[in-house]
Parts: structure tokens; C-alpha cells; sequence
């Protein structure tokens, strides 16, 4: 049962890869710039980096909403990988933080959960101000 439960994890890993690969390297390999074992090794590369240093996001995240259920956390990273995939399927621009944040607030609504709206408000300051 538990892998079942990780699948989710799994697919959106690998959506998130495929969104974020496509959006650095799609150009790049179109074009024929760089080939494509090529990308893959180094967005490969990169990821793992980006996950041991990555743990600032997560922990916010986990303030945002107590998501402390298996079935809850399963639902969580299923509905954002449904929501990636769906979005780079289609060829239409998809941020994968809120794809998340999203999600995360979906489950504290059903779960009747509280939100808490500084760490909200601050995930939303920093959308409108890294463009800027």
C-alpha cells in the first residue's frame, strides 16, 4: 500500500521534471543547440542538486497547511501532477508552485483545515515580486 502512496510522489516528480526540463532546454534541443541525451544528463544533474539544497520552499510549504494524512499527502501531489501534466500537455505556461499551493489549500478546504493566510500572503508577495 505504501507504493501506491508514493506513486503520486513519483508522478509529479516526473511532471514537474518534464514542465521544467521543456521550459529550460525545449529550446535549446529544438534548435539543435545542444542534443538531447545532452540536456537530459544535465537537467538530470541539476535536479539532484536542487534537491539536497532545495529545502527552504518545503518547509514553508509545510506551514502553509496541515496536510498530516497519507491519503491527504497522496491527494496533494496527485492533484498537482494531474494539474502540471495536464498544463504541459497542452502546451500552456503552468507554475508548478502554485500548482501545489493550489493543492495544498484544495486539501485544508476539504479537510476543514485551517489555512494560514501570512505564510499564503507571503507565497503570494513573492509571485508578484521575483517577475519584478
Amino acid at each position: 500500500m505504501l507504493l501506491f502512496f508514493l506513486s503520486s510522489g513519483l508522478f509529479l516528480g516526473w511532471s514537474l521534471g518534464a514542465n521544467d526540463a521543456a521550459n529550460v532546454f525545449g529550446t535549446a534541443v529544438g534548435s539543435r543547440m545542444l542534443r538531447f541525451r545532452t540536456a537530459a544528463i544535465l537537467c538530470g544533474a541539476f535536479v539532484i542538486l536542487g534537491s539536497i539544497a532545495g529545502a527552504g520552499p518545503t518547509e514553508t510549504l509545510g506551514t502553509l497547511g496541515s496536510v498530516n494524512a497519507i491519503a491527504g499527502a497522496f491527494t496533494v501531489a496527485f492533484s498537482a501532477a494531474i494539474t502540471v501534466y495536464w498544463m504541459t500537455k497542452a502546451k500552456l505556461p503552468v507554475s508548478c508552485t502554485q500548482a501545489i499551493v493550489g493543492a495544498i489549500i484544495g486539501w485544508n478546504l476539504f479537510a476543514d483545515a485551517q489555512t494560514d493566510a501570512s505564510v499564503l500572503t507571503k507565497i503570494m508577495g513573492t509571485w508578484v515580486i521575483c517577475p519584478i
